[in-house]
Order: structure tokens, then sequence, then C-alpha cells
């Protein structure tokens, strides 16, 4: 399912104030790599590209520490925008190539959480797009979850997860899992493929602190209900009543304050651009 300006993403989760809030609040694994930390910091005023940005959160989290960076971000829409004044935001699509003005022009390209996006086609391509925008000697980080490996575990002996783990298996369409399966697993090699150099990987669990992981999972259950609400809505093919939605929507609630939570792995992989 292919949206008319190349949104894929808004035609699985949407991009409502639900939505904007929801992406605020879901931050996992790395903030900056240390290798890219320290290429940072030794540039006294690195330039910062975040593609596919979405509310522009990374790059508020990075403005307290590097006040004197220049932020971008770029995303197909500019639907869910907050920047605060501390970043500048452009539209682009970065399954395109961006204009020649912008080559070579950033120390760090990063990428999160572009997956729900992503056709298996599509991620050579938005690394080459990446690549370009990078100074030789610049680095980019991209961080992807395996999302067809998730599983919702029982906390507590008395933990309930049914309702929990149907919903993610239903939101996992054959279609679905085929696209969920690539990218994350592949990102090191397309790299190496691409001509970057001294490239790291990192795996970091969703679950690996304890105090974190009822606030992950409710996060997921926003996302599920909120693509159940707009499926619903727009009367598209297996959606249900808004009542059955209603129905599920407080059993899943139940489960997680039964103590179940979401646990997968989140894959880090950083790549340096050649100083030639």
């Amino acid at each position: 399912m292919q949206a008319e300006n190349g949104d894929i993403y808004s035609n699985w989760l949407g991009r409502d104030v639900t939505e904007t809030q929801r992406m605020d609040q879901h931050a996992l694994g790395w903030l900056l790599h240390p290798l890219v930390a320290r290429l940072l910091q030794s540039i006294p005023t690195p330039r910062i590209a975040d593609l596919a940005t979405g509310t522009g959160i990374f790059l508020r989290w990075l403005a307290g520490d590097y006040r004197r960076a220049q932020l971008d971000g770029y995303d197909v829409s500019s639907d869910m925008w907050q920047s605060d004044g501390v970043a500048d935001f452009s539209t682009a699509d970065v399954k395109k190539p961006f204009p020649d003005d912008l080559h070579g022009s950033y120390d760090l390209v990063h990428i999160r959480y572009l997956i729900i996006a992503m056709a298996p086609e599509d991620w050579e391509v938005v690394l080459q797009n990446a690549i370009q925008l990078l100074r030789p000697g610049g680095v980019i980080q991209w961080e992807e979850p395996a999302m067809s490996q998730v599983q919702h575990v029982r906390g507590r002996p008395d933990s309930t997860c049914s309702t929990m783990t149907r919903l993610s298996l239903g939101f996992r369409t054959k279609k679905m899992q085929e696209q969920l399966t690539h990218g994350w697993s592949e990102l090191p090699d397309l790299m190496k493929g691409q001509g970057l150099s001294d490239i790291y990987t990192d795996v970091t669990s969703s679950d690996r602190l304890p105090e974190t992981r009822q606030a992950l999972t409710e996060n997921g259950r926003v996302a599920l209900f909120g693509s159940l609400r707009m499926r619903s809505a727009k009367n598209l093919p297996g959606a249900v009543s808004n009542e059955e939605i209603d129905r599920l929507e407080k059993l899943a609630i139940q489960d997680i304050a039964s103590g179940c939570y979401v646990r997968y792995d989140i894959h880090t992989a950083v790549g340096f651009k050649p100083e030639r």
C-alpha cells in the first residue's frame, strides 16, 4: 500500500496528535554511539541531518549537548514537526536523491525507526541517498528494531498477554512480516557494499531496563490501536468495528496492568565515509 506522496508510514500509523505524542515518548537504544559522539566532539560546529525526522525529537535531544551544531531534520511530511526553535526542518523523501547543494554537507546523518515505511528494495536506496549527504570522514548512524521478532512476555506468574499477542500477530500480516524482516539485519553489509568503512554494530534489548517496560509496552499499544482505528475509519480491508476495537483495548490495558511487556532487539549500525 503506497501513499501518493510516498508516505507509507501514514497508511499504517497516521500523523495525528496521538501519534506525535507517542513518537516523542519512544526512546530506546543509543542516542549517539560513542564513536559518533567522539567525532562530533572534535568538530567545533558539526552539521547533523536527521532523516525521516518525524517530530524532530532526536534533534531536540541533541540540542542541549551540541549547542553550536547545525541541526537539520528532513521528512516526507511536515505534520509532526515540533522544533522548539532548535532545528531547521525541510520536506524531503529519503527514498529520492537530495539536491546537489546538500551533497557533502553533513558530519552526521542519522536515521531511526524507518522500518514501518520501508519496502525490501528501499533500504539500499535510502542508504545511498544518506551517504551523498556526508562529508568525507562523516558518519551514518542508523537504528532499527527487529519488529518481525516482537514478543509479549509475562512479567509475573499471574500476567496475561493473550490480547496484546493476538493484536501484534494480527498487525504482522504475511506482507507486513516480509517487510519487517528486512533492513535491520542487512545494514552492516549494505554499508560495506556502499563503500563505508569502520563499520560497527550493536544490539540492545528493549526490555533491558525493568522500569521502562510498562511505558514501552503502553507505547506499542497506542500504536496498534491507533492503526486499528485509522483503518476502521477508512473502511480498509480487514478493518473491525469501533465497538470491537473498544472491547479489545480494554483487554489489552488489562494485559499491561497485569505485567505483560513487549520485547524485541534494537540494531544499531555505524559507518564512516572514507576521507578521500
